[in-house]
């Protein structure tokens, strides 16, 4: 098992020189020099969840500390998962610099937990044939919620959107709508309703029309924007922040577990494989790495862990094959649990589809089974190697054995004795090796049945 270990610690050593890889590219980006007169921009096009949060809060510091005039949040997302929603929205809300959302681009949306982002911005904007709302509260599937639970989660984003939009002077009543009746807008009622503020057909047509603009701050200070003639610096995803994103996927985080499970198994049940190890060491990092970000219900992973378990007695212990099909049911069971945890509640983002883990588990009753019988199957072998392989096999005799001498096994001259002392044989006579007792071999007149008698001699 030494060996095991030191694939993971091989394992654990690659990951984390990855991670230190990755953060130098980061630090490096991050220290990028930007011209004075410009504004920076972050590009929300996916789910709402803990890596949009990173990219946000990105962009916010990233604007902060360069002298960028404002942070422009483009957004094009069918919503996200709740707690990460609201610490966007603080972040906006209690923000130091001016921040403007615009719906883009044109077929685009802000829905859901995205509209609560795009309306907690200074100056919210759409561009045509752009959509905003739907934001009522849903379970992880997408089906109602119970009446009380609802009510309570409704209340409390009614009481949210109700701040935002009067703290902003927008209309309340319509963006109330979104959270109690799931209404959605369209970007030419959105604005002649005024529940955004403003309407674009592109970037540069909204930068003139924010020149001049008075925008009231969290901490009360008025700023006027001066967005004429500046440029557009883009915030973008660090090489850590990929990962992390892609990491986030719950398919991504279920086919890491996968890997990690029959990567190990397979140098568990064949040592010394060495890549199996290794790759099931890596990925087994990775998979807790990204586990960790969703807040699943660990009774879950406990069930996914016991399934490899039992994969690897099954191995061990001849039981025909049970604990393998007991392995693929905590599977099934541990991952529909923690990954259904992992994502539940208001606005919840990707999920994984149940299908993908019953596939999954059909494919590990497969690859247990299939080492189950070959192991089996090695453990009734006649032995082929070492002291074991030589018991039966047959010698030759090179000289006469009375009852010690000389034989030839496999081309070689072995010292041997007759298993009974009182035979005699001659030299030439085939012999069956009996024992073997370190250098000296054990040996036994072959024996044949006579048809006559059915009497056991020796041949002639």
């Amino acid at each position: 098992m030494s060996g095991f270990y030191q694939r993971i610690r091989v394992g654990f050593i690659i990951v984390f020189g990855l991670m230190c890889l990755l953060g130098i590219t980061s630090t490096s980006v991050q220290g990028k020099e930007f011209e004075s007169a410009h504004v920076d921009r972050v590009i929300l096009n996916s789910e709402i969840n803990s890596a949009s949060l990173r990219l946000l809060t990105r962009g916010l510091e990233r604007a902060s500390s360069d002298g960028a005039h404002m942070l422009i949040v483009e957004i094009d997302s069918p919503g996200g998962d709740l707690d990460s929603m609201k610490s966007m929205t603080q972040k906006i809300l209690a923000s130091s610099i001016p921040v403007v959302a615009y719906v883009t681009p044109g077929g685009g949306r802000a829905a859901s937990a995205a509209a609560f982002i795009t309306l907690s911005a200074h100056v919210a904007a759409m561009s045509p044939t752009t959509r905003i709302g739907a934001a009522s509260p849903v379970t992880s599937t997408g089906s109602d919620i119970g009446s009380t639970l609802k009510a309570k989660i409704t209340n409390d984003l009614v009481a949210s959107m109700t701040s935002i939009q009067q703290r902003y002077g927008r209309n309340i009543p319509l963006a109330t709508r979104m959270v109690t009746q799931a209404s959605s807008y369209d970007d030419a009622t959105a604005i002649r309703e005024h529940v955004v503020d403003l309407g674009a057909p592109n970037l540069g047509v909204l930068l003139q029309q924010l020149n001049g603009r008075q925008i009231r701050m969290y901490s009360g200070q008025t700023v006027t924007l001066s967005t004429a003639g500046v440029t557009v610096q883009d915030v973008s995803e660090t090489p850590v922040g990929v990962l992390y994103t892609f990491l986030l996927n719950p398919t991504v985080i279920f086919l890491l577990f996968i890997v990690a499970m029959v990567g190990l198994y397979l140098e568990i049940s064949h040592p010394g494989a060495i890549a199996p190890g290794v790759t099931g060491s890596i990925a087994l990092l990775l998979f807790l790495f990204g586990a960790g970000s969703l807040s699943p219900n660990w009774a879950g992973l406990a069930l996914m862990g016991l399934s490899f378990v039992l994969l690897v007695l099954d191995v061990r212990l001849s039981t025909h094959g049970v604990l393998t099909l007991g392995a693929a049911l905590s599977l099934v069971v541990g991952s529909l649990i923690f990954f259904d945890s992992g994502s539940s509640g208001p606005y919840s983002g990707a999920q994984l589809n149940p299908w993908f883990i019953y596939g999954a588990g059909a494919v590990v009753v497969l690859l247990g089974l299939t080492i189950v019988v070959f192991a089996a199957r090695v453990r009734r072998m006649k032995a082929r190697s070492g002291v074991e392989g030589m018991v039966g096999a047959h010698v030759v005799a090179l000289t006469p054995l009375t009852p010690e001498g000389r034989v030839r096994y496999q081309g070689e001259n072995w010292a041997a004795t007759l298993d009974s002392s009182d035979q005699i044989v001659d030299s030439g006579v085939n012999l069956e090796i009996v024992a073997v007792e370190r250098l000296l071999l054990h040996v036994r007149p072959v024996v044949t049945y006579m048809r006559d008698d059915d009497k056991i001699a020796p041949p002639d």
